[in-house]
């Protein structure tokens, strides 16, 4: 079994410091960004397979572990940059310690039974590092959807709220990858992520319509590994049903009713409006049912217009 040997992806020395995988990490990024490289295949691999690289060595923790299975190793010469863990070969060599000592099985110890190295290497690290000749596809960040419920009267002049949303945070104990030491997370019980609630102040501007997509931007569940990434919270505005006005864009519609004596001879007649004042509407003789009249700038408020209302005489 074979992984890559992450050292020579970013073109440092095994005994390079912290600082100085960064810099060649962020050098050998910038280099072979996709922006920098439009439509180079190449470069795109080249880029992911930096990112995997520095995902582990990059992770002071990630990188003891893997400087661990990389001793118990050995040098393939068949595959340049490779190395070979053959379970037979781990079994028979114990841990570094004076000549002739009887040393413990690191096979036994560090991995246990059931040895898969794949396993091992998606365990530890949180990716798989086989060769396998596939793409390391980088995880779309998570949306977070959820729906607000708002009154007519709300939708017209704007509305606050406090939402409570549940968020999936990288596991601040862990730092995503699932282990601690080489044992199981306990804070997040090796999933490498945690669920927490956040709450939100938002604003609904006036003139708000039913099925509006709010998008808040960043606030949503965060991607795990090391260019971790935060998705977004889309709120979905359902607006109530009133019992007298509907509503198309900025314009208003109502219907009124009048007795046909009325119709007949003419009548007034007191107009509900959005804000609760009545206008009055002068219905001439002879009006027919079905006959809309229309209420100039007693709609919704916008900013790039005034919408009307229109009353329909039933």
């Amino acid at each position: 079994m074979r992984f890559k040997d992450y050292y020579k992806t970013l073109e440092v020395d095994e005994r390079a410091s912290q600082e100085d995988v960064k810099k060649s990490y962020r050098r050998l990024a910038k280099k072979y960004h996709p922006d920098a490289n439009p439509g180079n295949r190449t470069a795109e691999e080249r880029f992911k397979e930096i990112n995997e690289a520095y995902n582990v060595v990059g992770d002071e923790t990630k990188r003891k572990k893997y400087d661990q299975l990389r001793f118990y190793g050995r040098p393939d010469t068949n595959h340049n940059g490779w190395y070979s863990f053959d379970p037979e070969f781990l079994k028979n060599h114990g841990w570094p310690g004076a000549a002739g000592a009887e040393q413990p099985n690191p096979f036994g110890q560090f991995f246990g039974q059931g040895f898969a190295f794949s396993d091992i290497l998606r365990d530890l690290f949180g990716i798989n590092g086989m060769h396998t000749g596939g793409e390391v596809q980088p995880e779309t960040p998570r949306d977070v959807s959820g729906n607000i419920k708002i009154s007519f009267t709300e939708a017209i002049t704007g509305a606050e709220r406090v939402i409570a949303v549940r968020q999936t945070k990288k596991c601040p104990a862990c730092h995503g990858t699932g282990q601690d030491r080489l044992a199981m997370c306990k804070r997040c019980h090796g999933k490498g992520a945690i669920s927490t609630k956040k709450k939100i102040r938002i604003k609904l501007p006036a003139g708000v319509e039913d099925g509006h997509q709010l998008r808040l931007r960043g606030l949503g569940s965060e991607t795990p590994g090391l260019n971790s990434r935060l998705g977004d919270v889309i709120i979905t505005v359902q607006v109530e049903s009133h019992p007298y006005f509907r509503r198309t864009g900025a314009d208003i519609f109502c219907e009124a009713r009048v007795e046909e004596t009325g119709l007949q001879s003419g009548t007034r007649l007191r107009v509900p409006t959005l804000h609760g004042k009545q206008v009055e509407l002068n219905i001439p003789a002879g009006t027919k049912k079905g006959t809309v009249f229309r209420l100039k700038n007693y709609g919704v408020q916008f900013t790039t217009r005034q919408g009307d209302q229109f009353v329909k005489i039933v």
